[in-house]
């Protein structure tokens, strides 16, 4: 019978931080499979599968982080992860009955954890599994210069409420706060309305981190002390979801992974574990195959590069792959992707693919969307944002507490948004062919305001012949922020919206639609007007905007589609 404990592992600084220990019955040395929680250590030992793992000869090891759980300390997100990390990987290497070889599992801000893990180079750590991966904590709390507001609200909300639990069990009494708390979180778009924002009372009393990220806008040189520091080459195998908040990061931590034997598989999912359906979609049962295949496959990558010889023990005739074997060799390609529309994956040799083309679409009077350029004058398309009634979210790449049936996450029909006047909307003719289209997506809007600051959101939108019109992706630039300077109102200026990746099948008789506007809430804070952010700004001084987007001979607003052969 496998064995359970609870161990004390006390850091440098006398911080003891608590383990849960799950080892297989054996008198054989076991390699450790590590996660680092700030979340219920229970609640992490269930998601990796522990009882698999623990039969298949490893130990896991989950460890609540410094401030959190059972472990001493003070929460701080995103402080001393590396070094706390690297005391726990030691620990874990010198225990009698460890083999020495360890590997890191994680999801969402566990995964991050790993990331400040790889970058100490602990000889000890022989890969990773990463699902839904972040990665810099700038990257997370904004996007394009925008507040990423319901999913950071939310998380500080949930991680505010652990903070009150400690406070009980060290005597204090918080009754009036978790009443607080009950309304805070029962009611997450009002909260997200007040303004300034840096000021929701309870945060700002028991999760001071918020106050700091509201405070400090994505240009901000104090967001430099959290950025991740460059990691060695460590093999991982990386999961995404085309509909995950985190998408994009995740690929970008693939990108970065710099390891042969690293992997990268995107299904058609959210933030949550990977299932068939996601918003209004059914994407058969290609989708949820995947899935189960995935689970086995990463027991299989844990197991086979825990159970390895160290490189430096590997026979003298032995390949890199017999010292660590790449997962590749293993299972399958290096890059794995579902491609939407058509609903089937597809193997890749690398992410992005070097086979797309950059396909310009463009804006154009009329509300059309078209291949080729605009020529000669044309008047501008406008509209006015009102930072006090801005657009509402309906689908996207969301991590929202209301969750997937509130239409937050995923594919989801805009026509409800059809009634709104500060939405412009671009649509192509119906598709002769079908269109694919992998890999990162640019919109280029030439776009002036009458305000102090403003907003370019974008929405790439796939309409069904019946009229349906689902989000493929959706991004915002703020134009302070990705300029660099306030552009003095009235003056027009090429703003680039990143709206991130995918791989999406426009089928023929299929439109492309492009959607633009100032805002998308709760998924982004809503721009006040003023030159700063809603986070410093009180909602009496919010000014309404008058927007316009040009599409002439002189202005080229277009989206670039990488095109797939």
């Amino acid at each position: 019978m496998s064995q359970v404990q609870h161990e004390p592992i006390t850091l440098p600084d006398g911080t003891t931080l608590r383990a849960t220990v799950h080892r297989p019955e054996t008198t054989r040395p076991a390699p450790v499979v590590l996660a680092l929680t700030p979340y219920p250590v229970d609640a992490a030992r269930q998601e990796m599968g522990e009882s698999e793992l623990v039969a298949r000869g490893l130990a896991v090891v989950v460890v609540a982080l410094r401030g959190t759980g059972a472990s001493e300390g003070v929460f701080v997100p995103w402080a001393r992860h590396a070094e706390d990390a690297h005391a726990v990987v030691d620990w874990c290497a010198r225990q009698p009955w460890a083999s020495g070889a360890v590997v890191g599992w994680g999801r969402s801000y566990l995964a991050q954890a790993q990331l400040y893990l790889a970058s100490t180079g602990h000889p000890a750590l022989r890969a990773m599994h990463l699902g839904v991966c972040p990665g810099d904590p700038v990257e997370i709390i904004y996007r394009g210069g925008a507040v990423v507001l319901g999913s950071a609200l939310g998380w500080a909300t949930a991680m505010t409420r652990g903070e009150l639990m400690r406070a009980a069990a060290r005597g204090e009494d918080v009754t009036a706060e978790l009443e607080e708390w009950e309304a805070l979180a029962s009611d997450p778009d009002a909260a997200a309305r007040t303004a300034p924002l840096a000021d929701v009372p309870l945060l700002a009393r028991r999760f001071p981190a918020w106050r700091e990220w509201m405070t400090h806008p994505a240009s901000d040189p104090w967001w430099g002390q959290w950025a991740l520091p460059p990691r060695h080459a460590v093999p991982t195998l990386f999961v995404a979801g085309w509909h995950d908040i985190f998408r994009d990061l995740t690929l970008r931590q693939f990108a970065e992974a710099q390891h042969p034997g690293s992997r990268l598989v995107v299904g058609p999912w959210g933030h949550g574990a990977p299932a068939q359906a996601m918003g209004e979609v059914d994407y058969g049962r290609a989708a949820a195959r995947g899935a189960e295949q995935l689970g086995a496959e990463a027991v299989e990558f844990l197991v086979a590069h825990a159970t390895a010889p160290p490189a430096d023990t590997a026979p003298a005739d032995a390949t890199p792959a017999d010292a660590a074997p790449a997962f590749g060799a293993v299972t399958g390609p290096r890059v794995r992707v579902f491609v939407m529309g058509e609903n089937t994956w597809r193997d890749l040799a690398e992410w992005p693919p070097a086979d797309t083309v950059p396909t310009p679409w463009h804006l154009a009077p009329g509300g059309t969307l078209q291949p080729d350029p605009v020529h000669g004058e044309a008047e501008p398309s406008t509209f006015v944002h009102d930072p006090a009634d801005p657009v509402p979210t309906i689908g996207g790449p969301n991590l929202f507490p209301r969750g997937d049936a509130a239409r937050a996450t995923g594919p989801w029909d805009q026509r409800p948004l059809d009634g709104r006047a500060d939405v412009l909307r671009f649509v192509s003719a119906p598709l002769a062919a079908d269109l694919t289209v992998i890999g990162d997506v640019v919109a280029h809007l030439c776009a002036a305001t009458d305000a102090l600051d403003a907003d370019w959101a974008a929405k790439l939108v796939d309409v069904h012949p019946d009229g349906t019109a689902l989000p493929v992706l959706d991004g915002i630039s703020r134009a302070r922020e990705v300029l660099g300077e306030l552009v003095p109102p009235g003056e027009v200026r090429e703003v680039a919206v990143d709206l991130g990746a995918t791989a999406h099948t426009f089928l023929a008789g299929h439109r492309l639609r492009v959607d633009v506007s100032s805002s998308n809430f709760p998924r982004f804070d809503p721009n006040p007007g003023t030159g700063e952010g809603t986070g410093v700004t009180a909602r009496s001084a919010f000014r309404v905007a008058h927007q316009q987007v040009r599409h002439d001979g002189r202005h080229a607003s277009r989206i670039v589609l990488p095109v797939a052969p």
